[in-house]
């Protein structure tokens, strides 16, 4: 059995993260609820708390927190990227949508690339069906607006 590096289980943890940010953005946009209430849920919750501890938490906090924290700034971000009013978007692709322009806005480590298709995936596994068309398109187009330099 091969080894796992420390970049891969990196990479993984991260993955777990994100999935992790859309259930919590998913969670918010149903309930409402705030960043520590979710995030208080995570740790009680016996199988949210298993995951958790699988993910790299301090990139699930990052995400989660300023995407529900910024939510009406990201908003601004993606409106001129989308063909329909932010409120007719559904809660999932909404929570991709703002959770992949928090990352692609505060995590320059992690190329656009890399985001896009990361959130694209997760909405291909999570989302309506073929809604991670209009993940990508919106997405490609934040990430040349967003990154500039890197696109």
């Amino acid at each position: 059995m091969a080894k796992i590096t420390p970049k891969q289980e990196h990479i993984s943890r991260r993955r777990v993260a994100r999935k992790l940010s859309l259930m919590a953005m998913y969670q918010w946009h149903l309930n409402d609820d705030d960043y520590d209430s979710i995030y208080a849920y995570y740790l009680e919750e016996k199988d949210m708390a298993s995951d958790l501890r699988k993910s790299d938490v301090g990139y699930f906090r990052a995400l989660t927190e300023s995407s529900i924290n910024l939510n009406e700034k990201l908003d601004e971000q993606i409106k001129p990227f989308v063909d329909r009013p932010i409120e007719q978007i559904g809660p999932m692709e909404h929570s991709v949508l703002l959770l992949g322009t928090t990352e692609l806005n505060n995590h320059l480590d992690v190329g656009y690339k890399t985001v896009v298709n990361e959130w694209v995936n997760l909405c291909k596994k999570f989302g309506p069906e073929g809604s991670y068309k209009f993940i990508n398109g919106v997405l490609d187009k934040l990430a040349v607006e967003i990154r500039k330099d890197e696109a």
